[in-house]
């Protein structure tokens, strides 16, 4: 893959998020994933990401801020915005296989409810 291809990858995952689309967003992940924040959860397969992408009743969005990738290590990294239940202001570390799609996401994010994405940042400088 090369860097636009995980360009849109990304934005494929966020479209199908805005919509909605919980089987959308996962069919951006391999069957055979691991999906993980280290401190509280930990997913191996598209099936069990699939109820965990479900949105709440107000729906869900995510704002991509960085998308880097890396093409000889097949690894990106995305900065962003997510808004569920609460907002998360996070990255993740994101590996990508031979059919294209995630294998692995490793998340670290910091709940914020209160702060848009630039005062979030300007508050931790």
């Amino acid at each position: 893959m090369d860097r636009s291809g995980f360009r849109a990858l990304v934005r494929s995952l966020g479209a199908a998020w805005g919509r909605g689309d919980a089987e959308g967003a996962a069919a951006c992940f391999a069957e055979a994933v691991d999906y993980a924040d280290p401190c509280r959860y930990r997913f191996t397969s598209r099936v069990q990401l699939e109820p965990f992408f479900e949105p709440g009743p107000e729906g869900h969005s995510v704002a991509w801020r960085r998308i880097l990738f890396d093409e000889a290590a097949q690894t990106g990294v995305v900065e962003y915005t997510y808004v569920g239940h609460h907002r998360y202001h996070g990255a993740a570390v994101v590996e990508v296989g031979a059919e294209g799609l995630i294998v692995r996401w490793r998340e670290w994010q910091h709940r914020d409810d209160e702060r848009d994405w630039e005062t979030y940042l300007d508050d931790t400088r």
